[in-house]
């Protein structure tokens, strides 16, 4: 998985929940094509795992527009790095499911993030 770099090449990094390392990926959401934003890290033996920072809110009705993805409230402060050097914006909130949960809609300000998406797609 080729993750999201600045404009000198350098990764992206920050820092999930529990203060360790991570680095971030663009991807796709497979149901439905929109973007997904990954956390990338080495586990304890070394390997490279990712998980999901996005959410699909598509059985809600809610779909992103392009260069946009949804994160959960919860997630928001593992972004961070990214909202801070401008490379998301959060354009939104909404709140969606039974118990009114909360979401943002961010927008990526990261050129070609929809190619990039798309490569990350063809490496699977």
């Amino acid at each position: 998985m080729h993750v999201l770099t600045d404009t000198q090449g350098r990764p992206l990094n920050g820092t999930n929940s529990f203060g360790e390392p991570i680095t971030y990926a663009i991807t796709r959401f497979r149901n439905d094509g929109t973007l997904a934003l990954m956390a990338v890290y080495a586990n304890a033996q070394g390997d490279v795992q990712t998980y999901p920072l996005s959410i699909n809110l598509a059985a809600y009705g809610y779909y992103p527009r392009p260069s946009h993805t949804f994160i959960d409230s919860t997630y928001l402060h593992t972004i961070k790095p990214l909202i801070e050097q401008e490379h998301v914006r959060v354009d939104d909130t909404i709140r969606y499911g039974t118990f009114n949960e909360k979401a943002a809609a961010i927008e990526f300000l990261i050129p070609d993030i929809e190619a990039r998406a798309d490569e990350n797609c063809e490496d699977r």
